[in-house]
């Protein structure tokens, strides 16, 4: 019987928590819900930020797929800064700068949208200087880069289409995002 009743208690003390191991084990699991909470709080924050990006995204493709629809000899003149020379007329086109649904544009700025091709004073110009457009660049192949207005009679157009915007989160300020492509009528 002896034998029997240490047994018992050794059996006892091995399956029974003492005070120390229950705190030990409190205390993990609350750093493990704070971190849990802290990832979801994180999680919150990113993902009005992935929003606004998707839709701004979204809407530089559809614009370029928009100048993509139309006849190459008239995406220059619809879509640059200059309405006197819209194809339909003046004032026809929707012109350089568009609105985005669901964003909102900078202080001062007539929309969150902006077209940009390589132009000085207006004119489409292969002597512009910018990189990310890979320009100067030869627009009408006739082998010379010049400072002639080649808005009737490139072959090649670059265009930069930028988008930028107010957060609405306000934390993250002001947001931008840049699509570059470039039209051809070979």
């Amino acid at each position: 019987m002896l034998a029997a009743q240490r047994q018992f208690r050794a059996t006892g003390r091995r399956s029974a928590f003492t005070l120390i191991e229950v705190t030990i084990v409190i205390a993990i699991l609350s750093v493990a819900v704070g971190l849990f909470a802290q990832t979801m709080v994180a999680s919150a924050r990113i993902d009005p930020v992935s929003e606004e990006t998707r839709i701004a995204a979204e809407a530089a493709r559809m614009q370029l797929e928009d100048m993509r629809a139309l006849d190459f000899a008239h995406i220059f003149a619809t879509y640059n800064a200059n309405p006197a020379d819209d194809p339909a007329g003046a004032g026809s086109a929707p012109g350089a700068w568009f609105a985005v649904p669901g964003l909102v544009p900078v202080s001062g700025a007539p929309g969150v949208g902006r077209v940009v091709f390589p132009t000085v004073g207006g004119a489409l110009s292969e002597s512009v200087v910018d990189v990310t457009l890979g320009m100067p660049h030869d627009l009408d192949g006739d082998g010379v880069i010049d400072n002639d207005d080649h808005s009737t009679n490139a072959i090649i157009l670059p265009v930069r289409v930028e988008l930028e915007w107010a957060s609405r989160s306000g934390r993250q300020g002001k947001r931008k995002l840049t699509f570059y492509d470039m039209f051809a009528n070979l």
